[in-house]
């Protein structure tokens, strides 16, 4: 937690707070809010049903899962959670590099970032999945380093 604290006073500026708010506002709603011309009944009815569509979608992907498990597909349940921590490791920790690299104004190459990227995704999750012949503080750090990018 203190890792994660210390990640978004060191590296967060104001401008990136606020587009990531705005992105975050923008990407989870079906119907858009429109405060100044909807009235009071409509904004509320569109914000129901933007939560409503949000609690049915991981519904869904909850209930995908379970009857993955269930029915053993454990080979999908695995290629998933590969997938999602090389993507977050990936892009998740690409924009988190990117920011502290434009707040630091450190001088990076785009082949080399996109070079670090890959590799830092891919030991990553040889590390955190194939932990034979990795040592075990390195599978620590990873961990860490997945809990502060989420």
């Amino acid at each position: 937690m203190v890792l994660a604290a210390m990640a978004v006073i060191y590296i967060n500026t104001q401008d990136t707070i606020e587009q990531g708010a705005a992105q975050l506002a923008s990407t989870y709603t079906v119907f858009s809010l429109d405060t100044d011309s909807d009235s009071k009944s409509t904004t509320l009815a569109k914000s129901f049903a933007n939560a409503l569509v949000m609690v049915c979608f991981i519904c869904a992907l909850t209930f995908v899962i379970v009857i993955l498990y269930k029915f053993r597909f454990m080979r999908c349940l695995i290629a998933y959670m590969v997938y999602s921590s090389a993507m977050l490791l990936g892009v998740l920790g690409g924009v988190l590099f990117d920011v502290a690299i434009e707040k630091y104004r450190l001088p990076v190459d785009t082949f080399s970032f996109l070079f670090a990227l890959y590799n830092f995704a891919l030991v990553g999750v040889i590390a955190i999945f194939y932990q034979t012949g990795i040592p075990p503080f390195l599978t620590r750090a990873y961990l860490v380093a997945t809990s502060v990018i989420l």
